[in-house]
């Protein structure tokens, strides 16, 4: 998966959780969008009311939030504190996503320089998060591609790819 698919991957995700947690968490846990409060009621007060709707056959639930300034008049300000707070979760999560992702990866990629180490094959080395296979002859880099897929450090479609470029190189 390239760098860009990733990317859209962890906002898209990011952007999720930031509804469901800004919007959506309040009506169950008011206290979630009081993140909003510095940045959209600054020196005031931030409160919700979480408002009951029914007719005949359903029941809604909406939130209003309003800010109280001392000396001035009540300002509603529901849209800026729900955007405000779904934009801090999705950052949140976006960071908590993409250094956990980081994490993954130089764990993948620790994985994969000891498989190589394993190898024993000096011309078989890895070289940042590249596997430099150039100098190895045909049967030791059909047989570290297939070392590297048995343990799950490469998936199917990398090692044909991979297997496919080492026979047409030679």
């Amino acid at each position: 998966m390239n760098l860009r698919k990733v990317f859209a991957w962890l906002i898209g995700i990011s952007l999720f959780f930031g509804v469901m947690i800004g919007w959506v968490a309040p009506l169950a846990f008011p206290p979630i969008a009081q993140v909003a409060q510095p940045i959209v009621c600054a020196g005031g007060e931030l409160s919700q009311d979480v408002i009951r709707g029914e007719s005949a056959n359903e029941v809604t639930y909406n939130s209003a939030f309003v800010c109280y300034r001392d000396g001035q008049e009540a300002e509603d300000v529901t849209a800026s504190a729900i955007l405000t707070a779904i934009g801090i979760y999705s950052l949140i999560t976006f960071l908590l996503l993409f250094f956990f992702g980081l994490r993954a990866l130089r764990g993948q990629t620790a994985r994969m320089r000891e498989a190589i180490r394993a190898i024993g094959d000096p011309r078989i080395r890895m070289e940042g998060r590249t596997i430099d296979m150039q100098d190895a002859d045909l049967p030791a880099k059909l047989d570290a591609l297939s070392t590297l897929r048995t343990q799950g450090l490469i998936d199917e479609a990398s090692y044909e790819r991979m297997v496919a470029e080492a026979r047409r190189k030679g």
